[in-house]
């Protein structure tokens, strides 16, 4: 079984999809016969690529949503469910750095980090989440980190903290998926 067997003809949702590693996901997902869900801040930069995906023959859909806000994303959740369907792909992409020595940062940026980079994940999990165990069907939910997730380096502690919460998150995430026994 290759990727177009397990992901063709199923629907992907990706967060933080405007631009970088979100964007490219989704073509990827998109060459692979998904209809992609594009899912970012920014209404320009995911109507843009909205457009390219079906431009190529693609199906996509564009959708502004704030992963800081949890109802934004239980919102997206209910929206795919009933408008495009069960949810196969689940990329929590959506992130931001901030530089500089962790003493001058300003407890905005701060937050807005973890706000983004941490909460953003959990508010898709638990928006997507119980929908796609409901489905009973074969699912995966990529939380993405970073070599950030396992690596330190000066004048990014936000970011390094924040991809290092996202590998732990994931992996407890999946420990109890498989104890509570929806793990196909």
């Amino acid at each position: 079984m290759n990727a177009r067997d397990t992901f063709g003809g199923g629907v992907a949702v990706i967060t933080g999809a405007g631009a970088g590693i979100g964007a490219g996901l989704a073509r990827h997902a998109s060459a692979l016969g998904m209809t992609v869900v594009l899912a970012d801040i920014d209404e320009s930069a995911v109507t843009a690529l909205r457009d390219e995906l079906n431009a190529a023959g693609g199906t996509a859909v564009s959708v502004v949503c704030d992963v800081r806000n949890p109802d934004a994303l239980a919102e997206l959740a209910e929206r795919v469910y009933a408008d495009v369907g069960p949810v196969r792909l689940l990329v929590n992409n959506a992130g931001i750095e901030q530089f500089g020595y962790l003493w001058d940062i300003p407890v905005a940026n701060w937050n807005r980090v973890v706000d983004i980079n941490i909460s953003g994940v959990f508010h898709g999990i638990r928006a997507f989440l119980p929908k796609m165990i409901e489905a009973a069907e074969p699912a995966w939910v990529w939380n993405l980190s970073s070599i950030g997730g396992v690596a330190v380096v000066p004048l990014q502690a936000p970011y390094i903290m924040s991809k290092h919460a996202i590998l732990a998150l994931t992996e407890c995430l999946s420990l109890e998926v498989q104890s509570a026994g929806h793990d196909h």
